[in-house]
């Protein structure tokens, strides 16, 4: 008979763990020990938490799990970033990753994590246990001379040689605080998750005001070609900026680079630089489908979130999420002064939502009344307009890629 279980990986299960994802991922390798290069990318740079599967003492399966604080709503919650998914594949297709998920959900509920977040190897197979699209890039290719340059008397630009990113960390802590779906970024990551020593070039500016406070950065490196751009480009790894003048100099020092790089590729975090063009008829804008989001407990969550303050509101709809059973429940939202108040209702709702609407819908990609017309949500018009004023549509991304 088989014998199956999920647990805790120990420090014994690390070198059978290693080697399941040294062949799910660097399988190019041909083998399991390659030797060394410097300043090879290591394939996660935070910190995991293992789970395992083992079948008949074979470790068949294993998932990474991070440990976040991310912005959900105007708000943190504990985040657990699911990475480094891997199954041995005599193993694949015998729902191992599925029953390892389930565990995990089990265990992550009783370590209060409130969500997950993940960048999927399918989207198709996530949606089945309950993680659902939330996040999608709009990623710029843009001529040097597509951008509008202007003066920027009150501003100037300095390269930083400091690897540890020191200045650029309380910019972004300041940038955290205004969008939604950012996580919060340990100071002791920024090397690996950004540093230069990964790319064969790659530098960091930092915008000043005539007084020499720092007020915005950018990160960026010099491309060849890529799969998308058959032209050498500069790539901005990270842009940050929080006025129309730090951001007009920024893109006026990307303009200056024409001699180097006809081309700049770039994702940003708000919407507006298309104003910053000459004209909207830019190289290309292309969208990128990015992360995916799940809520672990529903009824733990809906209290800690900002709605908007204006309104007074109760609505009542019921919850289907096959792999959390303690989500499977009809709950009564109330909305008083910003804040919510959540009691499990007896009584059924006409209002019903999977785990997935429910996390779009929080997370902000989708409105209510877009996932309405395709069924994802159903019931009265008048208890979806009551859920569309609760959660309006926002805009929200996650950029750490793990």
């Amino acid at each position: 008979m088989i014998s199956m279980i999920c647990r805790l990986a120990t420090n014994d299960d690390k070198e059978a763990i290693r080697k399941i994802r040294v062949y799910a991922f660097e399988g190019r390798k041909n083998q399991y020990d390659p030797p060394k290069v410097a300043g090879t990318k290591p394939l996660v740079v935070y910190p995991l938490i293992d789970y395992v599967v083992e079948e008949d003492n074979t470790i068949t399966a294993a998932i990474g799990v991070i440990d976040f604080s991310q912005r959900i709503r105007g708000v943190w919650v504990r985040m657990a970033g699911i990475s480094a998914v891997a199954c041995k594949p005599e193993y694949r297709r015998k729902h191992h990753i599925t029953k390892l998920l389930e565990f995990l959900f089990k265990d992550l509920d009783k370590k209060e994590y409130l969500v997950s977040s993940l960048y999927p190897f399918s989207y198709e197979f996530y949606e089945r246990v309950g993680y659902a699209h939330v996040d999608s890039l709009e990623v710029y290719t843009v001529r040097c001379s597509d951008i509008n340059q202007k003066p920027t008397p009150n501003r100037r630009i300095e390269e930083d040689y400091d690897s540890e990113f020191a200045r650029c960390q309380p910019l972004y802590q300041k940038m955290t605080a205004k969008i939604d779906g950012l996580v919060k970024r340990p100071s002791n990551i920024w090397k690996d998750l950004l540093g230069w020593r990964w790319y064969e070039n790659g530098f960091q500016f930092i915008c000043q005001d005539l007084e020499g406070n720092d007020l915005g950065y950018i990160i960026i490196r010099f491309e060849q070609k890529s799969h998308q751009n058959k032209f050498p480009f500069i790539e901005v790894k990270e842009m940050v900026s929080f006025d129309p003048e730090t951001k007009q100099a920024l893109l006026n020092f990307l303009a200056n680079h024409d001699s180097q790089r006809k081309h700049i590729q770039f994702a940003p975090l708000d919407s507006n630089y298309l104003l910053f063009m000459k004209n909207p008829d830019i190289k290309e804008k292309r969208s990128k489908t990015n992360s995916m989001f799940r809520i672990l407990n529903i009824e733990k969550l809906l209290p800690k979130l900002n709605f908007p303050a204006d309104i007074a509101e109760e609505v009542c709809f019921t919850i289907s999420d096959p792999n959390c059973s303690w989500n499977n429940k009809t709950f009564e939202l109330h909305i008083i002064k910003g804040k919510g108040q959540v009691m499990i209702s007896q009584n059924d709702s006409n209002l019903l939502l999977t785990i997935n609407s429910l996390s779009q819908i929080i997370f902000g990609f989708y409105s209510v009344a877009e996932l309405a017309e395709v069924g994802k949500i159903t019931g009265s018009p008048t208890e979806i307009n009551k859920l569309s004023y609760i959660f309006p549509k926002q805009s929200a991304t996650l950029r750490d890629y793990f």
